[in-house]
């Protein structure tokens, strides 16, 4: 995907942000900052993908708010901005006004990395579960649950073993 593209996306996920009432400059920062398909073609190339494989009834069923949380909250506004930027983000889960559980499939061991700091989640402190990466980590005043998924998982557990 060439660069201009790249922009042109990241405009029209600015565009969603607003349209979906994140009109604040901070909100729309926040969404620039969250939006990494002005650093990635590989990012792009992924959410085409899975835009062509998903229908939209599943993604509705793969991104849930417990009944009794508001749509307003620290949580929701973060997993709504995780939803309309991130590709590798396959579920997100509100479980309170400050707690969400975050599933992701990183495209890469680099990605995987980012996720991690993304969240200040310390990679000592979590465990595998499933074929599963789940970790504990904070974003401002929400507490992420995060579940990393796929083959960056096998490359970089192995990676670590042999660090350590």
């Amino acid at each position: 995907m060439s660069a201009v593209l790249r922009v042109r996306a990241a405009a029209g996920r600015l565009r969603a942000a607003m349209e979906a009432g994140l009109g604040a400059p901070e909100d729309l920062a926040q969404a620039l900052e969250d939006c990494r398909l002005l650093q990635s073609p590989e990012t792009a190339a992924a959410r085409a993908r899975r835009a062509a494989v998903l229908l939209p009834e599943a993604l509705a069923e793969r991104h849930t708010v417990a009944p009794d949380v508001d749509e307003a909250s620290p949580a929701a506004d973060l997993a709504l901005r995780l939803r309309m930027s991130q590709p590798d983000v396959t579920h997100t889960e509100v479980r309170t006004a400050t707690a969400v559980r975050v599933t992701v499939r990183p495209q890469s061991v680099d990605c995987l990395r980012w996720w991690l700091a993304r969240f200040e989640a310390d990679p000592w402190t979590g465990s595998y579960v499933d074929g599963a990466y789940a970790v504990r980590g904070r974003r401002g005043d929400v507490t992420v649950d995060l579940v990393l998924t796929g083959d960056a998982i096998i490359a970089w557990s192995g990676a670590v073993r042999r660090a350590s």
